[in-house]
């Protein structure tokens, strides 16, 4: 893919923030200035799924944290990264707060991105870009539901590739954090990280119950 920088600089500061307070400033200097190679090596050697890809932010994003893991030769625990992510989200809370899952509004823009992108990825795409993310709907709870399944996902094959895959984990976690930002609640049977077919993706407000929607199995 072509190298873009913008989600490593724009994280560049909450990591090395974490960084310092876990080691010191000469290490996490010395740790993020290996970073910004090691992420612009990843960027440009992972699968091209497509630069006007809707999805391609997601592991844009998620390669910003793998690359201090691998800079420092896994010598900072996945625990330290983990926190390096959350940080960073909570860094830009600002952004997820203005939508509110307890809304109409704020649900037909949490679906907005993954329903352009099930309309992008045609089966002439689906060719063109063979390892991209693929998503259905199936299994809807009901009618109306902010739900949809991802059913292969280049984020967990690359990590896998890497050899850093015990990272995945820690990246499908920060799915309950955006939405927790967004005033809602994530409802999740697996992921394809943990082992499952599909990560699935059934979205609440943080003020509706569950209950309320019996249709839907756990």
């Amino acid at each position: 893919m072509k190298y873009k920088c913008f989600y490593f600089l724009f994280f560049k500061r909450p990591m090395k923030k974490v960084l310092e307070e876990k080691y010191d400033k000469a290490y996490a200097s010395e740790i993020i200035r290996k970073s910004k190679k090691v992420y612009r090596e990843l960027v440009e050697n992972m699968d091209d799924i497509g630069k006007d890809n809707p999805m391609l932010y997601n592991e844009l994003f998620a390669l910003a944290f793998v690359s201090p893991y691998l800079a420092s030769d896994k010598k900072i625990p996945p625990e330290t990264i983990q926190e390096m992510m959350e940080r960073s989200l909570y860094y830009i809370k600002w952004y997820f707060a203005r939508t509110d899952l307890n809304t109409d509004k704020g649900k037909a823009s949490n679906k907005k991105s993954i329903v352009k992108y099930s309309k992008w990825y045609t089966e002439e795409r689906e060719k063109k870009y063979p390892s991209s993310f693929k998503v259905d709907f199936v299994g809807k709870p009901y009618e109306g539901a902010c739900y949809y399944r991802i059913t292969r996902c280049p984020i967990c094959s690359y990590t896998k590739k890497l050899g850093v895959g015990e990272l995945m984990p820690l990246l499908c976690e920060l799915d309950d954090v955006m939405i927790k930002l967004q005033h809602g609640v994530l409802y999740r049977e697996g992921t394809i990280a943990d082992g499952a077919d599909y990560c699935d993706y059934f979205i609440l407000g943080d003020k509706e119950k569950l209950s309320d929607f019996q249709d839907k199995k756990f």
